[in-house]
């Protein structure tokens, strides 16, 4: 290369202080290109490799699943189809096993056996172990005890000493009892299933190999020996065998290492391995490798002297750009800059002459801001202050020395702190130095001072910085007289506070809203209504509670619509989801802007509404019992009178008259008696349901409502009550007491008109019940045979 095109590019690293040239730093960056690619292609390879022999594991399983899943369904089938009693199936085991020859094709051996253990069937029939006992096998045990259709770990068989693996699936009678064990045997040499992968090969010296989580070998073409133990001191075969799944590098005995995908089976607590030796799975990476390094190498020859020269030449152009810049930036050159060169180098050109231009046209539009900046501040209602970096007044507008009552020309000058309030001056400065440090805006009140009349000003002030992006330049501030507005404040203030005061020595809870359910005031004991210990003010009223009247949500827009509410019933709901019953109060406010306001006054109503529960409950209910008195009963089967045609099913009325009552009062005495009629109460509630009305109708007399039960299942509820009873003993002084039940059932049909009809028949069917022998169920109008389900107490 000659002296005249070396010059500008030796120039240029003079200049720029570059101790690494422009093209020796392009080749480092393509070496390094080319070696991110060979390493980002020996990594493809590599997924590759790893994915190939994942697929195979994948194909292997898939295929040794399918085999179990078509032998553990075509067995189960089988074993479905022998349902019959135990005698038929034992007594005629052989044959039945022979009519299964189509198993054949996919079982080694099938046996029968019995529930004790006994191989009664063999098939072919010619085969050994007829009468051997196999109950000590794990196969017959787990299948006798989770009954159903199993695989069984692998084992050697005791006939023919080969390893095999049964399938079982339990045989039933037609009461689902377990009277046999039909069971398919698999040689895991045959073929068919397993001894093909042995002699698989993958690549030219990967195998297969299969095991069990239980920690036996299946396949293995190095390990001949029959389900022989896996080696604990490998960590793939733990992984494995505890369920895991993926592609790893295991070492080989001669010291290299392998590559193996391992794939758990879905039908059986098997796992297949595909191993292949890394030397041959790596292979294509190594000869990529080579391969790529030598193309590099004759890239790079033919680069280096190619790039030198023509970075040379590039950067030619950029003395003159230099000397030119130079020129006008010391005022000798007016004209835009023009030199030649590549493209990148004109469009540096263009865009230093553009800056330049946009930098002129800048300046100019700064002077005119600033012009309108200072005619719109003097024109403004608020006061504006401007200062430098140190505090010093620069600008103020008109408003600004209305409120402090002195000019410009007086404030010009002088640090801000000087017109600040003492007390105020410290905080100001904080903040101050947080606008000016950490670029924030200031917002808040403080006080000026007037020394001159003695006076105090309060000001709400806006402080902002100016600044360019390099530095700060000032702060400017924005503020307005609000003495005036403080002192009305101040005056609301303590009219409030003695509101407040008298709302708040109230026991009720007030709360005042705004037309949108917005909460302006609230008293501390609405808090207690409210559910919170904050104060709810900001917040909807009805986001916070909800009001419930007779089980209908009352929103905002309920209120709204009454021009006032007096002695409300309502449940509140609040935000801890405590239901409380208040009564409620809501007034209507119209202040002189014509804007609304609402008054709500919530008083605790729970007490008086206990009470008048209680009341309502003593009225309805037996109170040794709890259960409903013969008045609400009567009440309640008048109401399913009228509804007999409403239901799908006829409404049961059961009537219960308790068997040798009175001989448990006399001999054990009334409060034994009592605590007696209260535990058959229980077991009244315990079988009824939520809509079956259950009262003691007077001593040893109780009646049931059954509403749509249907006199079948109404029996059936009957029968329970009175096994329940008649179980039902109590113990005193070392003597047992027990009563029995005579029950009497009739349905409630459409032309019954009063409760004396209904009655009447359930009272004639329990009459029945005891004139029978009592201690059982009777419906009205059935035939006087007693039912093969009753029973007498003796």
């Amino acid at each position: 290369m000659n002296r005249r095109g070396t010059e500008p590019y030796a120039r240029w690293c003079e200049r720029t202080g570059e101790a690494t040239p422009p093209p020796t730093r392009f080749v480092l960056i393509t070496c390094l290109a080319i070696l991110v690619g060979i390493s980002v292609g020996q990594s493809e390879l590599e997924s590759q490799a790893r994915a190939q022999l994942a697929t195979h594991a994948d194909l292997i399983a898939d295929d040794v699943d399918a085999k179990l899943a078509e032998r553990f369904d075509a067995i189960t089938r089988v074993a479905q189809n022998l349902t019959m009693e135990e005698e038929s199936l034992l007594g005629r085991a052989q044959p039945i096993l022979n009519r299964q020859a189509a198993l054949t094709s996919l079982f080694h051996k099938l046996y029968l056996i019995d529930s004790s253990g006994v191989i009664r069937a063999t098939f072919p029939a010619s085969g050994t172990g007829r009468g051997m006992n196999v109950s000590d096998r794990a196969f017959f045990q787990l299948t006798n005890r989770q009954m159903t259709t199993l695989v069984s770990e692998p084992f050697i068989s005791r006939d023919e000493n080969i390893p095999i693996v049964a399938i079982t699936a339990p045989v039933f009678n037609h009461d689902k009892r377990l009277i046999g064990i039909l069971v398919g045997t698999i040689n895991l040499d045959e073929r068919s299933f397993l001894g093909d992968l042995k002699n698989l090969t993958i690549g030219d010296t990967g195998f297969v190999g299969m095991g069990t989580r239980s920690g036996f070998v299946l396949i293995h073409p190095r390990r001949p020996s029959r389900l022989d133990p896996l080696s604990d001191s490998n960590p793939l075969y733990d992984a494995a065998r505890n369920g895991e799944e993926g592609v790893t590098l295991a070492p080989m005995s001669d010291g290299q290492q392998r590559l193996v995908a391992y794939r758990q089976l879905n039908e059986a607590p098997w796992f297949v391995t595909v191993s292949l030796p890394t030397q041959e799975a790596f292979e294509p990476i190594r000869k990529l490798s080579h391969v790529m390094f030598w193309v590099a190498g004759a890239l790079l020859l033919l680069f280096i002297p190619l790039s030198l020269r023509l970075f040379s030449r590039l950067l030619s152009p950029l003395q003159q750009l230099a000397d030119q810049i130079k020129a006008r930036h010391m005022g000798v050159l007016d004209a835009p800059i023009d030199v030649g060169g590549g493209r990148e180098i004109r469009e540096l050109v263009s865009t230093f002459n553009q800056v330049r231009d946009e930098r002129e046209a800048a300046r100019v539009e700064l002077e005119q801001q600033e012009a309108y900046f200072r005619s719109l501040s003097e024109r403004s209602p608020i006061g504006i202050v401007q200062t430098d970096v140190l505090g010093r007044i620069g600008f103020v507008n008109h408003a600004f020395e209305a409120i402090v009552g002195q000019p410009l020309e007086r404030l010009k000058g002088q640090h801000y702190l000087k017109g600040v309030y003492r007390e105020d001056q410290t905080q100001m400065l904080q903040n101050r130095s947080r606008v000016l440090y950490d670029g924030e805006v200031f917002q808040g009140q403080y006080r000026l001072y007037d020394a001159r009349t003695d006076r105090v000003i309060w000001v709400a002030s806006m402080t902002a910085p100016i600044e360019t992006p390099d530095r700060c330049l000032g702060t400017i501030s924005v503020m307005r007289d609000i003495t005036h507005e403080l002192e009305v404040e101040a005056e609301l203030r303590a009219a409030r506070t003695l509101a407040e005061r008298i709302l708040g020595v109230l026991e009720e809870g007030v709360v005042l809203t705004d037309r949108q359910g917005f909460v302006s005031f609230a008293n501390p004991p609405s808090q207690v209504f409210i559910g919170n210990h904050a104060s709810p003010v900001g917040s909807n009223l009805f986001d916070i509670v909800r009001v419930a009247v007779d089980g209908e949500f009352w929103g905002f827009d309920e209120f709204r619509k009454q021009p006032q509410v007096t002695g409300l019933d309502a449940v509140l709901t609040n935000m801890r989801g405590d239901s409380l019953e208040v009564e409620l109060t809501m007034l209507r406010l119209e202040n002189e802007h014509g804007a609304d306001q609402f008054v709500f006054v919530m008083r605790d109503d729970s007490e008086r509404r206990r009470q008048e529960a209680q009341l309502s409950w003593d009225a309805s209910h037996d109170p040794l019992t709890r259960l409903f008195n013969r008045r609400a009963f009567t009440a309640s089967l008048g109401n399913q009178l009228m509804q007999a045609g409403d239901h799908s099913a006829p409404t049961v009325l059961m009537v219960i008259d308790l068997d040798h009552f009175k001989p448990v009062n006399d001999n054990g005495g009334h409060l034994l008696g009592d605590e007696l009629l209260r535990h058959i109460a229980d077991i009244l509630r315990s079988r009824m349901r939520q809509s079956d009305v259950v009262a003691r109708l007077g001593g040893d007399e109780f009646g049931v409502i059954l509403p749509a039960c249907g006199l079948d299942r109404a029996k059936s509820i009957a029968e329970s009550l009175r096994a329940g009873i008649e179980a039902l003993e109590l113990e005193q002084d070392g003597r047992h007491y027990g009563v029995t039940a005579s029950i009497g059932l009739t349905d409630v049909r459409g032309d019954d008109t009063t409760n004396k009809a209904v009655m009447a028949r359930a009272d004639e069917a329990a009459y029945t019940a005891k004139s029978r022998g009592r201690n059982r169920v009777v419906v009205y109008g059935e035939e006087a045979m007693a039912s093969p389900q009753e029973t007498v107490r003796t």
